[in-house]
């Protein structure tokens, strides 16, 4: 909850007791996450990684409950509802990769690696737009990343 000095207690609507009660930002009450990879015969191996994770929590911010008390139409931080009472929508996420190694000179190695990340190009919204007062609200302003293809050599001695 704290945002800085001059935020906290900081007039009407900006109080602890103000609706900041409830789920905190970073709550994520289910996720699941799976690893595996497998060597293949000819200095090679695929991995795969998995996760399915519970959506951001998040709450309306207005002015509006608190105007018998400021003249202020500023909705930062003036929780309308209890902290944390919406939640984005859940995200999950397949990475791949796949590495090959070449061997030389008994103590070299090349190694070539492709990871492809987000294989299946899910761009899930989060950090959505609290202010009531906003034509965005409800709306996301930031996605996970999209699909991303990798390519990384090494030269391992």
């Amino acid at each position: 909850i704290f945002m800085g000095s001059s935020n906290i207690a900081d007039g009407a609507g900006r109080q602890l007791w103000d609706f900041k009660d409830g789920t905190l930002r970073g709550d994520r009450p289910a996720a699941l996450k799976l690893y595996g990879y497998y060597q293949l015969n000819w200095n090679a191996s695929v991995g795969a990684f998995f996760i399915v994770q519970s959506g951001q929590p998040w709450e309306a911010w207005s002015y509006e409950p608190y105007i018998a008390l400021t003249t202020s139409t500023s909705d930062t931080n003036r929780y309308a509802e209890e902290a944390g009472s919406r939640r984005t929508p859940t995200h999950n996420q397949l990475d791949l990769n796949y590495t090959q190694d070449f061997r030389f000179a008994q103590r070299y190695n090349f190694q070539i690696a492709l990871d492809l990340f987000n294989v299946f190009d899910t761009q899930t919204g989060y950090n959505y737009q609290p202010s009531v007062h906003t034509a965005t609200f409800n709306t996301p302003r930031s996605y996970f990343d999209p699909r991303r293809l990798q390519l990384a050599a090494r030269l391992q001695f």
